[in-house]
């Protein structure tokens, strides 16, 4: 036989190159083995040898110190004891486990050996930093001084940081014979030492053939690097994570959450520009809306236009959704481009952010697209936690509950101590002069961090289903979407269900399995949703689960104790039924009847997740079926299979899987009042447009007059969006006729198109009092007005519209309506002097645009002044109002009983 591999027992020993004779093989194996004979590794005399090379390498640079940093960096690879250490550390086998375990006593210096391995292809910026890094451990504090002042001699010239050791070594040292030498019986040894594709991973196989090569069996193996570190303040300009990685490579390209963006982008561009490192900003929308395979292909596309090199690490910033979308357009870019992996969230700083499942949706199916593809590094810090919404926050919590109760029972007490302090300080960010409190944020993020990689990483590409970590994962993602809720809750509702199955099957006591259900609850995260009333639904999730997961159901639950895991692998459909009926009943006794606090997608501003992963092009049934003709809303049947239903069946049948995605019916509440900005909206409509076209053409159409006002403003290149058009034209026309409205004060006139819609449904002595402040525009209006059928019914008012309302006021005229639609950054003037007293008596005022909050691009003063008017509206005790979701927002404001009736007694 003919072997790649010096024999079968070594298989921590690299590939050699092309197949050869045994006899020869062998040879080379005595020879391979001498230099990676793992037995005779001791981490004590590595560093001992890491001291002399470094002290004498040290003493160099203080003999010939200078501002040249290229001349300090010819005699650095000169020095004998410090060549001798990077020769003997190229030669090691970094990645094993062997390795790791003999300097798990010092994780810093191990990410360090691991690096300087690759010392002939590293950039001298790196090769510095890592022997300054290690030189604080193994040497003077006065020579740690001297490493340090090179290593900044060497950050301050931008072409030798970024320039390439061996070749620097191969046109200046005097020493590159001896360089180029042991590269050269690398070349043979261990080509990863000397022509690496990355410096994170290595690959190994052992393939035996007999001898006309008719018969070949082979197995490989692919080893990764990952480096994961929690520190608080990474973007503060002292903090040297970010700027070690990106200063040797001259630039950074970062994939950033649009939202996050928005919050930290300055402070990301400060921190680079301070350390002299260009930034390539790419910037994605990364709401789960956004979680389809055309983002990724988005990505990739700007990743060619950037020139990202194969072996340059991006930087991905934000938390679950860019972490999957970015992960993955790595692991496809060049087939293998490295990412350091900046979280912001709590679901992305213990869960996405350093798991090696990369993800997108596409044409309606969640996570149908994804690879295997760890981040080279992860760095979460909980100062990002701050600016969360309390929603996301809890919903994060929910998978360090998990790994809490499957994975380490001190993670889980330390829970408890927490409490849902947790949520109400965001991790202690809230309150940063507790730094108690502070520091077992740290050790409770740390915690799960650790469970979650040991169960991960020990299983990387998922070859096998004994996955604790997918604890809470079993049957939710069968109703999560339909429900409306967010991630985080639906686990809490499997988490909490699993638990009842292990009790059930006597895997943990009554009283462990109540612990767990509080510890759910007092996190406020949901235990049972209504939607798990459909039994049909969730054992259809059952058997899609375990047909995903080779054929075993698999689900992991707590036994014997909290912090070690199980699985159940048989529940079948009466078992599901009963238990589900049970656990129900033991919810209703949990605060809130097992409901959690904002569980649905909606309570903390974020699009239903029905909505995840649907492109506006063809889904695929489409594609199969025949195009938009025979396209069926998931859930739901088309007419032939549907029309011979009652109705009670239909709705069983078609619609039951939407009812919990209007959330809005269940009580739950969009937005918290009183945030001082509107949230991220990254549109510039709410409408869709083809339900836009779909109620316009359903609606009566405006009247000859009202036609004209569109005709003409878009002849003369007028803003034709400032017009209400056809579809609010119509239900201004109609509020006035409901109201039997006599007086309208329609504030803002542009051409015309509402006054005359209210004029057309005012009653014969009807009055509508409108004011523009352009006189050309409202040259325009005029024109239009008295060639209306009802000119009569219409004066108009030139000039400021504050000014025209206090006028107004002074000569005690009161309208039945009043519509603002002018200056928005002026509502609340408006809003103010109507309340005066140009309100006739159960006369309402209508508020156009108020949803522009959102709909305008943030950082536009009158978004933000939009935002401060439905803040005040809201929270007005004179007042009841409704928003409306019309065009670009209505918002109906009627005074109450009660403000009616003060107003008579001051009178």
């Amino acid at each position: 036989p003919q072997v790649t591999m010096p024999s079968s027992e070594m298989q921590t020993i690299p590939s050699s190159g092309p197949s050869s004779t045994l006899k020869s093989k062998s040879t080379l194996a005595q020879q391979v083995a001498q230099q990676y004979d793992l037995r005779s590794l001791n981490a004590k005399s590595l560093e001992s040898e890491a001291k002399v090379g470094l002290g004498a390498a040290a003493s160099v640079l203080k003999k010939n110190f200078s501002n040249d940093a290229r001349k300090l960096s010819i005699a650095l690879v000169e020095c004998v004891e410090l060549r001798d250490m990077l020769f003997h550390l190229s030669r090691l086998p970094v990645f094993s486990g062997e390795f790791a375990k003999a300097f798990a006593h010092d994780l810093d210096a191990l990410v360090c050996l691991k690096k300087l391995k690759y010392f002939y292809n590293l950039p001298m910026g790196t090769v510095s930093a890592c022997l300054a890094k290690l030189a604080q451990r193994y040497t003077s504090k006065e020579d740690c001084k001297t490493w340090e002042k090179y290593m900044f001699a060497v950050y301050d010239n931008q072409e030798l940081c970024v320039k390439g050791i061996f070749r620097f070594i191969a046109l200046a040292s005097k020493s590159a014979s001896q360089y180029k030498s042991h590269a050269d019986s690398l070349e043979k040894l261990d080509p990863h030492g000397v022509y690496p594709t990355s410096i994170y991973r290595q690959c190994y196989a052992t393939t035996l053939s007999n001898e006309d090569a008719s018969k070949i069996e082979s197995v490989m193996s692919t080893t990764i690097t990952t480096s994961i570190k929690i520190k608080t303040g990474l973007l503060k300009k002292e903090s040297p994570e970010l700027r070690d990685i990106y200063k040797p490579l001259g630039r950074c390209v970062a994939v950033i959450d649009r939202q996050v963006d928005g919050i930290y982008g300055k402070q990301i561009e400060d921190y680079f520009k301070a350390h002299n490192i260009s930034l390539v900003k790419l910037v994605y929308g990364a709401m789960e809306k956004d979680k389809d395979i055309s983002s990724v292909e988005k990505i990739l596309i700007d990743f060619k236009r950037a020139g990202v090199a194969r072996c340059e690490p991006v930087l991905i910033v934000g938390g679950g959704v860019i972490t999957d979308l970015g992960g993955f357009a790595s692991a496809l870019y060049h087939r293998n481009t490295p990412y350091v992996m900046l979280c912001t969230s709590i679901v992305s700083g213990i869960d996405a952010g350093p798991s090696p499942r990369t993800c997108a949706d596409g044409y309606g199916y969640k996570n149908i697209y994804g690879a295997y593809h760890p981040p080279v590094v992860t760095l979460t810090d909980r100062a990002f936690f701050k600016t969360l919404h309390e929603g996301w926050v809890r919903h994060g919590i929910a998978e360090i509950i998990k790994m809490a109760v499957v994975k380490d029972m001190s993670l889980f007490e330390l829970l408890e101590k927490a409490g849902p302090k947790l949520i109400r300080t965001k991790f202690g960010t809230e309150n940063p002069e507790d730094s108690e409190y502070g520091s077992m944020c740290d050790v409770i993020i740390g915690k799960a961090m650790e469970g979650y990689v040991r169960a991960e990483y020990g299983n990387l590409w998922e070859t096998h289903q004994c996955r604790p970590h997918a604890y809470g994962h079993t049957w939710s993602p069968g109703y999560e979407i339909p429900s409306g809720m967010l991630h985080g809750h639906a686990v809490g509702t499997c988490m909490g269900y699993g638990a009842y199955l292990a009790y059930d099957q006597g895997f943990i006591t009554e009283e462990k399995f109540h612990r767990i259900m509080k510890l759910i609850s007092d996190m406020e995260l949901t235990l049972y949703h209504p939607i798990m009333d459909n039994h049909d639904q969730i054992w259809a999730a059952q058997k899609k689960v375990t047909e995903k997961r080779g054929g075993n159901l698999c689900a992991p639950v707590p036994r014997g104790e909290i912090g070690l895991c199980g699985y159940i692998n048989d529940v079948d459909e009466k078992r599901l039924r009963r238990t589900l009926d049970e656990y129900k009943q033991i919810c209703k006794k949990y605060p809130r009847a097992g409901l959690g606090v904002d569980m649905h997608c909606v309570d903390v501003g974020l699009e239903p997740a029905g909505t995840v992963g649907m492109r506006e092009t063809e889904s695929l049934e489409q594609q199969q079926q025949g195009g938009e003709d025979s396209k069926a809303t998931v859930g739901q049947k088309g007419g032939e299979q549907t029309k011979d239903l009652s109705y009670n069946e239909w709705i069983k049948t078609c619609q039951e899987s939407r009812t919990y995605a209007h959330n809005e019916r269940l009580g739950g509440k969009a937005i918290e009042l009183g945030a001082e900005k509107p949230p991220a909206f990254n549109k510039d409509t709410l409408f869709h447009p083809t339900v836009e076209a779909y109620a316009t053409a359903h609606t009566t159409k405006a009247s000859k007059d009202v036609a004209r006002i569109s005709e003409v403003t878009t002849e003369k290149k007028m803003f034709a969006p400032c017009m209400v058009g056809q579809l609010e034209g119509q239900f201004l026309k109609m509020m006035v006729q409901m109201q039997r409205a006599n007086t309208v004060l329609d504030i803002g006139t542009f051409t015309g198109y509402s006054a005359l819609s209210f004029a057309e449904g005012l009653g014969k002595d009807g009055k509508v009092v409108t004011i523009e402040n352009d006189a050309k525009i409202a040259e325009t209006a005029d024109g239009l007005f008295k060639a209306s059928s009802v000119a009569d019914k219409i004066e108009l008012l030139v000039g400021d519209a504050v000014q025209h309302m206090q006028k107004l006021l002074q000569q005690g005229k009161k309208f039945d309506l009043i519509f603002l639609d002018a200056d928005k950054a002026n509502y609340v003037k408006y809003y103010e002097i109507a309340m005066q007293g140009l309100l006739n008596k159960d006369g309402f005022i209508m508020a156009d645009n108020s949803l522009c909050a959102l709909v305008y691009r943030e950082g536009d003063a009158r978004r933000d002044r939009l935002h401060e008017f439905n803040e005040l509206v809201s929270k007005d005790p004179r007042v009841e109002q409704v928003c409306l979701t019309l065009r670009e927002g209505v918002t109906i404001i009627r005074p109450t009983p009660e403000f009616w009736a003060s107003t008579a007694n001051k009178q």
